[in-house]
């Protein structure tokens, strides 16, 4: 029998999720909904504006500034607390949305303009959402948390085009007009439940433990002087060569065999500017380390992304990973509807309902990956190792099965892609906070960054082999499609590889002392026989005063496995 106390204890939990989930449902569907939504209605819109030819830049203007703000609403997350910025984000894509309802069809860079504000707070949303789930849990109870919220991912992607197919059939408008009351319930239901519940402002070493911060502090102690003071700590330099970098090597990948030729200096030129300001960024965060040049000469400023997180060999490969699924993904939400609406001349509304069998496998996907972490095995590599083999095989079947006409086949792969897309969502986070207990947004920030990302360069990479192959006629529009799928084959499999290669991580409660880690290619070992550390760590917990217990990494125990 428990205990007063501990009854008390789950009940204090219990409540704590339950906000948590239900604060969290509107603003989490409204993200997953903008990712897709205009799906269906994608031709459509680019044919009212008359620019079909840069179709793929109203995807790629939402995903390119989803991607590349997140590591800003990271550190904003820790600096000013989840809850002012989870409520920016519905706010900044609201505003967005506005625009895109609004936009004339004469002209294109008002509807980009709404894209890529709809994209900067899909990015705030989606990094506090997997933020707040992981914060003052251990990392069962974080899997089961996540399960939850990579369902309601699963079913906002997929019912995202059908949704936009029936709205296209009234106006494409009205795919943006909708999200503006779904943001206003949102932020009722969000004051309600979640204002007070949320970790706020994180404590900030560069303040409070040098003697620079500590005058700072006392020179600024009025409540406008602190937020100033914490406004102080970002990272301006990082994020400028990071959002700069990867906006210029997107623009080239996108114009590139398209818009213009790989040679030509439209591409060569942001290539080039991009790969050199992507190196000085990696330089840049390598100097913000404790101890060198850039964190003396801006000691209040913290790194975007911890340098140690950058060099953790699990970590880039967990990137890779995250990336390719994000081709996985975006390849059949976009190109899957370019199927059934320019070959198979399906109506939008019946090509959204025929992308539902995609949801048909994310959402078994996301329920097995939760059977793997909280019953068997309770591991980490095996389960990323089966995502990365069921995308692969189901992108490389695709390509031979649309070109072929094997429409049974077509949605069976379908299927299998998103089951493997769906059972990537949860062990990828739970295997980079296993190794970094303390790093909760950054882990989270690298990990939701690589999907759009890979979605992003899989994308003008299809749309590129797309525009060469495809000519007026339906036969060449689907060669032109089988041949983009086949051109994001070897990424795929280059993902299983990188699976194999990632160490493994033992999900256990508290209770039971805490999840083993293991260092190195953990699958390999059994062939090469080397033998591998393997450390004992905790990650906090929730306390009965609402305190986060066990905060950073414990190492309990070493051992070789």
């Amino acid at each position: 029998m428990d205990s007063t106390e501990e009854r008390t204890e789950k009940k204090r939990r219990r409540t704590y999720r339950y906000k948590v989930i239900f604060g969290l449902f509107m603003p989490f569907t409204l993200q997953a909904l903008d990712t897709t939504i205009i799906a269906s209605a994608l031709p459509f819109i680019a044919e009212d504006f008359g620019q079909i030819g840069q179709l793929n830049w109203i995807i790629t203007s939402f995903n390119l500034t989803a991607a590349a703000f997140l590591p800003f609403w990271a550190q904003i997350a820790d600096i000013y607390g989840r809850f002012a910025t989870l409520l920016a984000g519905v706010v900044i894509i609201s505003v967005g949305s506005a625009i895109c309802t609004g936009a004339p069809t004469t002209a294109f860079g008002v509807l980009l303009l709404g894209r890529a504000l709809q994209g900067v707070g899909a990015a705030s949303i989606n990094i506090c959402v997997r933020t707040i789930l992981a914060d003052r849990v251990d990392l069962a109870e974080y899997a089961k948390n996540w399960t939850i919220f990579a369902v309601f991912s699963a079913v906002g992607f997929a019912i995202g085009p059908v949704a936009g197919g029936y709205l296209t059939k009234v106006s494409w408008r009205w795919c943006f007009g909708i999200n503006l009351p779904v943001a206003a319930v949102a932020v009722l239901v969000m004051f309600l439940l979640l204002k007070g519940e949320l970790l706020g402002p994180q404590p900030l070493p560069e303040l409070e433990e040098t003697e620079h911060g500590r005058k700072r502090l006392r020179d600024k102690e009025t409540k406008t002087g602190r937020f100033l003071l914490r406004l102080a700590t970002i990272d301006y330099g990082g994020q400028a060569l990071f959002l700069w970098g990867l906006g210029l090597l997107v623009l080239a990948f996108t114009w590139a065999g398209g818009q213009y030729a790989w040679d030509s200096a439209g591409v060569v030129v942001p290539l080039v500017i991009g790969g050199v300001l992507t190196i000085a960024w990696l330089w840049y965060e390598y100097a913000m380390a404790p101890g060198r040049v850039m964190a003396r000469n801006f000691p209040l400023q913290r790194a975007m992304i911890p340098w140690e997180l950058i060099i953790q060999r699990d970590m880039g490969l967990l990137f890779f990973v995250n990336f390719c699924m994000g081709v996985a993904m975006f390849a059949v939400m976009y190109f899957m509807d370019l199927y059934f609406t320019l070959v198979r001349e399906q109506s939008s509304e019946d090509a959204g309902i025929s992308l539902l069998f995609f949801l048909a496998g994310m959402g078994p996907g996301a329920f097995s990956a939760n059977f793997f972490m909280g019953a068997w095995p309770r591991q980490t590599q095996p389960t990323i190792l089966l995502a990365t083999v069921t995308a692969s095989v189901g992108i490389t079947v695709l390509a031979w099965a649309t070109e072929a006409g094997k429409v049974s086949l077509v949605y069976g792969m379908m299927a299998l892609t998103g089951y493997g897309v769906g059972l990537s969502f949860n062990p990828g986070s739970l295997h980079a906070l296993a190794y970094f207990p303390s790093m909760t947004a950054p882990i989270q920030c690298l990990v939701t960054f690589a999907n759009p990302f890979g979605g992003t360069v899989g994308l003008t990479l299809m749309s590129t082999v797309f525009s060469n192959k495809s000519g007026e006629g339906h036969s060449d529009q689907k060669s032109g499609i089988m041949w983009a799928f086949v051109s994001v084959i070897p990424i795929m499999w280059a993902s299983v590889l990188a699976a194999l290669l990632l160490g493994n991580v033992w999900i256990k409660p508290v209770k039971e002392g805490g999840h083993d880690v293991v260092h190195g290619a953990w699958m390999l070992s059994f062939v090469t026989g080397n033998r591998l550390e393997k450390t004992k760590m905790i990650r906090g917990e929730l306390g009965a005063k609402g305190r986060l217990l066990g905060n950073g990494l414990e190492a309990r125990m070493r051992e070789d496995v």
